[in-house]
């Protein structure tokens, strides 16, 4: 977690785990005073870990990745041992609750494939799947923890259809808070990047566009409509393809590559 004593950077900042951005660059700067070379209480090595909390909580995805191995952490230095604990949870899973806590714990434990497998049996609708047992946001960063392995396993029709439902409860009820943005980058990253589109082209389309309108970012929907112009026009389609770009120029009319296209198409 940081030092030998184990404190957690949130501890030594004096913030919460839920603490903005904001929030956290103000504890630094109080801190950093404090801590700084020319001040009696100099302490280069308070200094060095606090310099590492700053870089590690004002970057999405570093954080993203301190948060869980925090939990983790928390997770095993818990009273009962681990497998005693599992094993109750074994004995209950008849009940989906349990085998949503299940879930929870393969995830905090590195046991991916249990987690999957137990994710998959809980039945109903994707979008209350956890969330009927978890509060809003906990629920909602295990089912991202999910779209990430369904990703690594290849499978990005189940990680896409997990991405949809977490960005549409965002747009809800927000629970994500500082977070959202790498959400909403993997996200991208998938529609974008992931998805072999030359297998099944109409149905990456289809994703295309309803990417787009279900993106929270302006920009982001842009990039899936400029990739949907690409294709449009690729396959013949002009008309298409020109609408799909005029509406990606109303939506980021600085996005680079919009204009270029437009023009040659409009020639």
């Amino acid at each position: 977690m940081g030092d030998e004593s184990r404190t957690s950077y949130y501890d030594f900042l004096g913030v919460r785990p839920e603490a903005s951005t904001r929030e956290i660059k103000s504890a630094f700067r109080k801190k950093a005073k404090v801590f700084h070379p020319d001040t009696a209480r100099s302490d280069d090595r308070s200094m060095l870990f606090l310099l590492e909390a700053y870089r590690t909580l004002t970057d999405p995805q570093r954080r993203r990745e301190y948060d869980r191995k925090l939990r983790r952490f928390e997770a095993r230095s818990r009273d009962f041992p681990e497998f005693e604990y599992r094993t109750w949870l074994l004995e209950r899973r008849e009940d989906p609750q349990y085998r949503a806590k299940l879930v929870m714990y393969d995830l905090l434990h590195d046991r991916d494939d249990e987690a999957l497998e137990y994710y998959e049996s809980i039945s109903g609708d994707e979008s209350t799947r956890l969330v009927r047992y978890f509060e809003r946001a906990e629920a909602m960063d295990a089912e991202f923890c999910v779209a990430e392995l369904y990703e690594k396993r290849g499978d990005w029709r189940k990680a896409y259809e997990v991405y949809r439902n977490l960005i549409a409860m965002e747009g809800e009820k927000p629970a994500f808070g500082y977070f959202f943005d790498v959400v909403e980058l993997q996200f991208r990253r998938l529609v974008l990047e992931s998805i072999p589109y030359r297998d099944e082209p109409e149905e990456y389309l289809g994703i295309l566009e309803e990417a787009a309108r279900i993106a929270a970012d302006p920009e982001d929907a842009a990039r899936f409509l400029r990739r949907k112009a690409e294709l449009l026009a690729k396959s013949g389609r002009r008309k298409d393809a020109i609408a799909a770009l005029r509406e990606a120029e109303s939506l980021a009319p600085r996005l680079p590559g919009i204009k270029p296209l437009l023009r040659k198409l409009e020639a």
